[in-house]
């Protein structure tokens, strides 16, 4: 009976954790409970509700076979059946569809959870869609589903944009394919495009065919072929030339989309932001795939203007809401510093109430026109926001938004003409900065709404700020900000080893480098506080460099004297993992005092991929190249994927010593057992942080968790003391009892 209780207190423990894990996932994340009949969901995360396409409500309580199709290998889904009939983690790909039918891959990990008795409490299912990966591999696959995409009634843009995604990864890096349309007016239609720039896409629609319209205007005037090696010396462009130029496009090939009967529905064209001439593969390609195309856009055709209403604002011609969230994460990802503005006039409501509606749309077409004439550069971005609002996107150093915004203002010097009356306006403008993808874009258009609600509280023409950083100015942060430029300049700052032992013999087999400052006004301060000021103010690189110096010099030192080396783990933050200098910075002190890379281990935390997901893998690759091992230093707090640990390729993962803290509570210890499987599955070490008990010891041995650093072994010590330590040949406190 009190196995029982224990049992569900501890399976509830683990689930509320599971679910808080999830929440935070950028990745699928699901949960599974095999004590329930057919081991049904019991959790999803929202990511996994994205890529499903069914609602939370749809999801739960059923079996994950429900995703599977007619297309899924049988074969599979028996070896996931008979592995998770043994209790066995499984890891394979799989062809699963969403809600709407869209196939998509998906790369899957199942990963069983158990209590302390070895019992099966749940499944953690991790999902990664490598459709991408899979099409690439076989163009009969991508006809195939693009004529049953057809038969079942799928959206066209959606299975056009999924020819264009397909056929670019078929050309060189860079390539950007589009699918236009042609109406009975001989005028053309983005239909599918999202490589492109969004600036090129916007100016191209409605454009009228002609003999010197371009690749595809000109392919859908002559009804032939018309390649454009380079677009600078073609006189197809003459009148597109500098468009094209703008945004990076060199050359152009165009097919046009023709019936049976000789009726033109659209083009095909792929963009190169380099001169290209086609091969004869590239052109047998594109014929193979124009056919396809064609039935497609005579299925759309009838469709066409829902498609633009889709994305414009009828009003304004603006882009609407829902483009600008989408393209907003584009502009967030140039990593600049930027702004987010949201623009209302403040007598809108009172102009609807006198003159009725129309004169409403009337004022914000006037408006944005406007703005776009007297503020808007090639890299802002202005959509309808609301009825009553627009919004505006730009890159600017934050210290040149409010003159900027200065700009918009003055758009309200003059009367505006609404239902044959001049009126004058004020505006209300909320703004938030922002910089790189460091915020979500949900959580910046939220902030500068904040902000706006703050400018309506004022009179006249009013811009308020939203920043989450507005208490940073205090003055202790000033006085740390110059101490810390000053340590920095007098070698103030010093560092420290702490031991990382084997847990069974206590056998000390390598160290981790902590920065120590030692104030000549203030004493010693915690690195709690100086390291986040060092991140924030962007000296953290300048001070995990000195730490790097340090750690070199003693491995020299002690390489000289042919006494033994030990490998050292160095913190670097992510500012300074993704530093252009990163890689050649410490490659170049390595080389300088001939220390092998194999002594040093870069760690890292578990949310560096969420900054470039991609670049990221890049660094840790060309790490693991150059002899470096690396570490996901606080493992456990809410940020990794499983997915992401495969492509990531890091040698070891650090249990944060909240975890090893609480170890006595069943729940964290599931938690931490299921880490120290997690690395093992992985072929990855495992160490915990924080020991500071005899009893926390014994509990990691007991999970066979081998690798171990805290105060119950040593406190971090001084580089004298290290040394005393090691060639005394002392390996751990005499009151650890090895069993």
């Amino acid at each position: 009976m009190k196995s029982n209780i224990s049992k569900e207190i501890q399976k509830e423990l683990l689930f509320t954790w599971l679910k808080r894990l999830g929440e935070q996932y950028e990745t699928s994340f699901v949960v599974t409970d095999p004590a329930l009949p057919d081991n049904p969901l019991v959790f999803v995360n929202d990511a996994f509700i994205r890529l499903s396409g069914y609602r939370q409500e749809e999801l739960l309580g059923r079996n994950c076979r429900f995703l599977q199709g007619k297309e899924t290998k049988k074969e599979t889904i028996l070896t996931i059946q008979e592995l998770l009939k043994d209790e066995i983690s499984v890891h394979t790909e799989i062809l699963n569809y969403r809600k709407d039918g869209m196939p998509f891959w998906n790369e899957l990990v199942i990963q069983p959870l158990r209590d302390d008795f070895g019992r099966l409490l749940f499944y953690v299912g991790l999902q990664l869609d490598v459709t991408h990966r899979k099409q690439t591999e076989s163009l009969f696959l991508v006809q195939q589903e693009m004529y049953e995409g057809i038969e079942r009634g799928y959206t066209i843009a959606s299975l056009l944009q999924r020819v264009c995604n397909e056929a670019e990864t078929f050309f060189q890096h860079g390539t950007m394919c589009s699918i236009l349309s042609l109406d009975e007016q001989e005028r053309v239609h983005v239909v599918a495009a999202k490589s492109l720039p969004t600036a090129y896409n916007l100016a191209l629609e409605n454009q009228k065919i002609g003999p010197k319209t371009g690749s595809c205007g000109t392919a859908m005037y002559r009804k032939e072929a018309v390649i454009v090696d380079d677009i600078e010396q073609d006189p197809l462009w003459e009148d597109y030339r500098e468009l094209a130029r703008a945004n990076g496009l060199r050359a152009c090939w165009s097919t046009p989309i023709i019936t049976g009967e000789g009726k033109v529905l659209g083009s095909f064209a792929t963009y190169f932001p380099m001169t290209a001439k086609p091969r004869e593969v590239d052109i047998d390609f594109i014929n193979r795939l124009v056919p396809l195309i064609s039935l497609a856009i005579l299925y759309s055709q009838n469709k066409e203007e829902t498609l633009r209403l889709a994305y414009i604002d009828p009003t304004t011609e603006l882009p609407n809401h829902h483009f600008f969230v989408n393209e907003l994460q584009d502009l967030m990802n140039e990593k600049e510093e930027g702004f987010l503005a949201i623009i209302e006039p403040a007598e809108f409501a009172h102009i609807v109430d006198v003159f009725g509606r129309d004169a409403g749309d009337e004022l914000m077409k006037q408006l944005a026109l406007r703005v776009q004439r007297k503020c808007r550069r090639a890299d802002d971005f202005l959509a309808r926001f609301t009825n009553t609002s627009l919004i505006l996107a730009g890159l600017n150093d934050f210290d040149e938004i409010e003159a900027y915004i200065s700009l918009v203002f003055q758009t309200t010097q003059d009367p505006f003409m609404v239902a044959d009356s001049e009126v004058f306006i004020t505006l209300k403008i909320g703004v938030t900065p922002f910089k790189g993808n460091a915020l979500v874009k949900e959580e910046i258009i939220r902030l500068a709404d904040m902000a706006l609600s703050d400018s309506k509280k004022k009179s006249g023409n009013s811009l308020s700020f939203f920043a989450l950083e507005q208490d940073s100015g205090t003055k202790r942060e000033m006085l740390l900000t110059t101490l810390l430029s000053q340590a920095i300049l007098r070698n103030e700052l010093d560092v420290h080893f702490q031991p990382k032992v084997w847990l069974e013999t206590g056998e000390i087999y390598g160290f981790e480098a902590l920065c120590r400052w030692k104030s000549v006004e203030l004493g010693d301060v915690s690195p709690a506080t100086f390291i986040p000021l060092a991140e924030a103010t962007g000296k953290i690189r300048s001070l995990e460099l000195h730490v790097l110096d340090k750690v070199i010099a003693w491995l020299k030192k002690r390489q000289d004297n042919h006494q033994k080396l030990y490998q050292v783990a160095i913190n670097i933050s992510t500012d300074h993992f993704y530093h252009p200098q990163f890689l050649s910075d410490i490659m170049q002190r390595m080389t300088e005092c001939a220390i092998d890379p194999k002594w040093i281990r870069i760690e890292i935390t578990e949310s560096i991929g969420m900054v470039d997901f991609d670049h990221a893998i890049q660094l840790i690759s060309e790490l693991r190249k150059a002899g470096f091992e690396t570490s996901i230093d606080d493992f456990g707090m809410g940020y990794s994927s499983l997915s992401y640990l495969q492509q990531f390729q890091v040698d070891e993962l650090k249990i944060d010593r909240s975890f090893v803290l609480d170890s006595a509570n069943a729940g964290t210890l599931a938690i931490i057992r299921t880490i120290v499987q997690l690395a093992e599955n992985l072929q990855l070490q495992s160490i915990a942080e924080g020991i500071e008990t005899e009893e926390q010891l014994q509990t990691l041995r007991s999970i066979n968790c081998k690798h171990g650093q805290g105060f119950y072994f040593y406190k971090p010590m001084p580089l004298s003391e290290i040394d005393a330590l090691v060639n005394k040949g002392q390996q751990m406190n005499s009151q650890l009892s090895i069993d």
